[in-house]
């Protein structure tokens, strides 16, 4: 096996993944339908990561995984497909001359509906913290959770959002980030 000068093995690139966009796919006239649709598709060598990929400021981290990809067009607002999973691009680092190292984490698309506007779009969700509060006769708890947009997709706090096929109120939002949205979203259940 041949080593480049960045001293990776080049038949070591041997996993295929598919690069995403982030796209309106809506017919004219309707509300948008965001979707992650593929761009192209290229060879990766592919590392499960030994600790969490923290990609929320505000939840919790998922499984990692690191990929070296050939120098290509590529920036965090991204994502990769890889043996069917999602990959969240958290971070993006030359090289050498002709490849990427390229961190993501593994995370699962929840399907979201804005009511107010009827836009559709993927979104990923993650857990915050769960409260439990014991009242008399009853307890209660707190479904506190994060979902991360890309930055196309904006929420306005007050509202509900659909997650999934159910609704959470949306409770603050953190749209700092040049790549994408996060917000607090929070559910009460009575126990």
């Amino acid at each position: 096996m041949t080593k480049t000068d960045s001293g990776v093995g080049v038949g070591r690139l041997n996993n295929r993944a598919e690069v995403l966009e982030f796209r309106d796919v809506s017919e004219p006239g309707t509300s948008a339908a965001w979707s992650w649709e593929p761009l192209r598709r290229t060879w990766a060598q592919a590392v499960l990561a030994a600790k969490a990929n923290v990609y929320s400021v505000h939840g919790i981290g998922a499984a990692g995984v690191a990929f070296t990809l050939r120098r290509q067009g590529l920036t965090l607002d991204n994502a990769l497909r890889w043996k069917g999973q999602h990959c969240l691009i958290t971070a993006i680092r030359p090289l050498g001359r002709l490849y990427l190292a390229v961190e993501a984490a593994l995370v699962e698309l929840s399907q979201c509906r804005n009511p107010q506007t009827g836009e559709t779009f993927p979104a990923v969700m993650t857990e915050r913290y769960v409260g439990h509060q014991q009242l008399e006769p009853m307890a209660i708890n707190r479904h506190q959770r994060v979902l991360v947009t890309p930055k196309a997709v904006r929420l306005t706090p007050g509202p509900l959002v659909e997650v999934d096929g159910v609704e959470w109120p949306i409770i603050t939002p953190y749209e700092l980030d040049p790549h994408k949205n996060e917000y607090a979203i929070e559910r009460t259940v009575d126990l």
